[in-house]
């Protein structure tokens, strides 16, 4: 199927178990490419240990995330041809923001294993890599949201890009919510969300032609990129996201009173917590979402990676590129 192939092993990605390892091994077992380029240690050589074909890859001085981006450039280097990635939605992104800053082309081949995996990197789970046998695999071109402050582009999402106290995590067993500092040390650390916004938060559209006031003050209490999906037609409790759909708008930007990257344990705690307010714009590759005066300590969010910290001076802006990372599909027989 594949001459040569890069591999990729998120070792804390789910449960953080030795199941990881088995599914690289099933991986390379099924899809048996001449050669594939590993990361070193546990990022995947250690699983395919005896393996024939199989080079291991450094990543030093790379530590923690960083890891993932150094193996992805060394792989493209030495031209292979996919990359596959044995990890959750931040793992994967991490990837296609190396794949984008690089400008290749090559496909993205995810092995799903995290907390969330809803993003459209996903091509199986890990408990269906026997699908690939035979499978015909079809590179689709996927929509992008490029995240950044102070003018520098931290990374990109397939899924969301969002300013919040909390990411989602695999915890004992258990997807929970944990600390965005602690997370960009490697630590999963459970907390609560907790609300962006100050009196003096803005956040706004640009368009070529306006400056779009979104929402202000304590109105800010979630900010949310995403993109709106087919499904949406017709589906009016949706809100704007259904129009927004039906023209072919790629993104949107939602701001509600209320954090959204929560766990909620059940029916009650739903409804106490409601009403949710929100207000909602709609934004394509012309225009972009922008925001300021935050609560210090939040952080800028990509696919569940924190990427920065934020204080209260910085300044985001969330853009969207279509055709931005290529994935690959098992098509149908």
């Amino acid at each position: 199927m594949f001459h040569s192939l890069g591999l990729i092993v998120n070792p804390r990605a789910g449960r953080g178990d030795d199941t990881n390892p088995r599914h690289a091994r099933e991986l390379i077992a099924t899809l048996k490419p001449a050669s594939t380029l590993v990361g070193a240690d546990e990022m995947g050589a250690d699983a395919l240990a005896g393996l024939p074909g199989v080079t291991p890859l450094a990543y030093a001085p790379a530590q923690s995330r960083a890891r993932t981006p150094a193996l992805a450039a060394q792989m493209l280097a030495r031209g292979v041809e996919v990359i596959a990635v044995i990890g959750g939605d931040g793992t994967l992104a991490d990837v296609a923001f190396a794949l984008y800053r690089a400008a290749a082309t090559i496909p993205i081949l995810g092995i799903g294993i995290g907390s969330a995996n809803v993003g459209g990197l996903v091509t199986v789970r890990g408990a269906e890599i026997a699908r690939l046998a035979n499978a015909r695999l079809e590179p689709h071109t996927l929509t992008a949201l490029i995240a950044g402050a102070n003018d520098e582009t931290l990374g990109i999402a397939l899924n969301d890009a969002v300013v919040s106290t909390t990411v989602l995590a695999t915890l004992n067993g258990q997807v929970t919510e944990v600390q965005v500092a602690p997370k960009m040390r490697g630590e999963n650390v459970p907390g609560k969300s907790d609300l962006i916004g100050t009196h003096e938060t803005r956040v706004w559209r640009e368009t070529p032609d306006a400056l779009t006031e979104i929402a202000s003050g304590d109105q800010v209490g979630t900010l949310l990129c995403g993109f709106p999906d087919t499904r949406f037609f017709g589906k009016a409790i949706a809100g704007q996201a259904c129009l927004a759909a039906y023209l072919d708008v790629p993104a949107g930007c939602l701001v509600g009173n209320l954090p959204l990257v929560r766990m909620i344990a059940d029916t009650h705690e739903l409804f106490h917590t409601e009403p949710f307010v929100s207000r909602y714009a709609s934004f394509d590759e012309t225009s972009a979402i922008h925001a300021t005066g935050l609560r210090a300590g939040v952080a800028l969010c990509a696919d569940g990676n924190p990427l920065k910290i934020l204080n209260s001076d910085d300044h985001i802006t969330i853009r969207v590129r279509r055709q931005a990372i290529v994935a690959l599909r098992v098509g149908q027989t």
